[in-house]
């Protein structure tokens, strides 16, 4: 096995105005990943809108999106805290200004069923139907929903509104909620990647999951670009957990079925015990992730690996799986190019090692 990443142009900056991904990869437990969908169609305000939820990987053909040990059906898939994303954290995809919130909705207590009150018919009292959620006016000028939130998750510094029901009959939103009870004016100002608050089922929601999506002022869909994040197919049902991903790099979500790998945060990681058949794909993550190896060793002559990570700065090379010969050859190929070796580690036959300009 050998893996072989050159961090330098590769790792440029995305297109302005790409925005943090609203989860994050330390949030997934090992063999757990991102699914969504094609939400919408037709060119509506949700057209690019997506629906977050969690599986975790049991075969290529097996994804659950329930606790382990748990069988997806009745009782189990009736009760919010057995999904696999309820009550996550969720973060702001770029900075702006709050300008619309509810935080203290009742959830749908047995998926799929719904509170009474979300609907908007008759009734004493009503629940939005994006549920507890918050409006962000972003600095491009557009704006984000983020749906579905468990009560009182969202900060009562960033929403104002503490009652759990309408006083008046809800109406389905638009860019900035059309409920006046909704409406927050001289609102809390976010920061890309500042939580938000937890992932839950409020309002018209059937299960735990997180509904993201963006518009502009006169209420047209936007697509939502993302820095950073990997994705692939999920026809099917089906798909590798490590293997290929493709890097968004800017670009939007596919529109299919697909899984997502969220990034990491940029920062100081440390990811062990690495099966060497999936360490091209872990590597490949982290460096998605705005990161460069720190240190690489490995272990039971190449079997496994343990990493740490750093964010990345500057050309750098790592490699992994080498032969001592190989990695004579190598260091020598490195040094000539001006490179210095940082890190340097040996197991059996296997070598590892990676260089910094």
């Amino acid at each position: 096995m050998r893996a072989i990443i050159l961090a330098s142009l590769a790792l440029a900056a995305s297109p302005a105005l790409a925005a943090d991904f609203p989860f994050h990869a330390d949030h997934l437990v090992p063999g757990e990943r991102i699914v969504t969908d094609v939400h919408a169609t037709g060119g509506g305000p949700q057209t690019g809108a997506h629906d977050l939820r969690v599986l975790r990987h049991v075969a290529d053909n097996d994804w659950e999106r329930l606790l382990v040990g748990l069988v997806d059906a009745v009782p189990f898939n009736a009760i919010n805290p057995n999904y696999l994303i309820y009550n996550r954290p969720f973060y702001a995809m770029a900075g702006g200004t709050v300008v619309g919130c509810w935080r203290n909705a009742p959830e749908n207590p047995s998926p799929p069923s719904k509170h009474p009150e979300v609907s908007t018919g008759a009734g004493t009292g009503h629940i939005l139907l994006a549920g507890n959620h918050i409006w962000i006016k972003q600095a491009d000028g557009n704006i984000a929903l983020y749906a579905h939130a468990v009560p009182g998750s969202i900060p009562a510094s960033l929403c104002p509104h503490n009652a759990q029901l309408l006083t008046n009959k809800a109406v389905n939103g638009g860019p900035t909620p059309l409920e006046p009870e909704a409406v927050v004016n001289g609102g809390a100002t976010v920061v890309a990647g500042q939580q938000l608050g937890n992932i839950g089922n409020s309002g018209n929601s059937s299960e735990p999951h997180l509904h993201v999506h963006m518009v502009d002022a006169g209420n047209n869909w936007k697509p939502m670009n993302f820095d950073r994040g990997q994705t692939k197919s999920f026809a099917g049902n089906t798909a590798s957990l490590y293997g290929t991903w493709t890097s968004l790099k800017g670009n939007a979500l596919p529109m299919a079925r697909i899984l997502i790998w969220p990034p990491y945060p940029v920062g100081n990681w440390t990811y062990n015990g690495i099966a060497a058949a999936d360490f091209q794909s872990f590597f490949d993550h982290f460096v998605d992730s705005g990161m460069m190896a720190d240190t690489i060793s490995c272990h039971n002559d190449g079997a496994t690996y343990d990493t740490t990570w750093v964010p990345a700065q500057g050309s750098w090379v790592a490699e992994a799986g080498l032969s001592l010969p190989d990695y004579v050859a190598k260091n020598a190929t490195y040094v000539a190019e001006g490179f210095h070796q940082t890190s340097f580690f040996i197991c059996g036959t296997h070598t590892a090692a990676i260089w910094r300009k």
